[in-house]
């Protein structure tokens, strides 16, 4: 189980999220700012791939950061950022998790920077 407080850094700036809320298999953090608001949730999840006839196991990380609108004509802006890898129930935990870990080191700031761009 994750701890109670999770910290996600952004730009140098360690935003430390509180837990607001534990089900079965998800939970959210929450951190409320003078100037917006970050809510990370975990999910774990199930379903059947009726094509391959597996049962396959999601987990999803999810960060959204709501920026509040410097004055009340303006609109804020919400960023949302997410990770999702699956694996098959009969599957090891060690291969899902290290395929997932070499996407995730590719993306690095020029790479992310080259997506937001439209570059593919």
């Amino acid at each position: 189980m994750f701890s109670d407080t999770l910290t996600v850094t952004i730009n140098a700036v360690a935003k430390n999220l509180v837990r607001i809320n534990q089900d079965r298999y998800s939970s959210e953090y929450y951190l409320r700012e003078a100037t917006g608001e970050f809510t990370l949730r975990i999910r774990n999840t199930s379903y059947k791939d009726k094509t391959r006839g597996t049962d396959v196991d999601r987990h999803n990380i999810e960060l959204i950061h709501k920026v509040y609108p410097v004055a009340p004509a303006l609109v804020g802006v919400q960023r949302k950022s997410y990770v999702v890898f699956e694996n098959d129930r009969g599957d090891t935990i060690v291969d899902p998790v290290k395929t997932t870990l070499g996407l995730l080191a590719f993306n690095t700031e020029a790479n992310l920077t080259k997506m937001a761009n439209r570059e593919s």
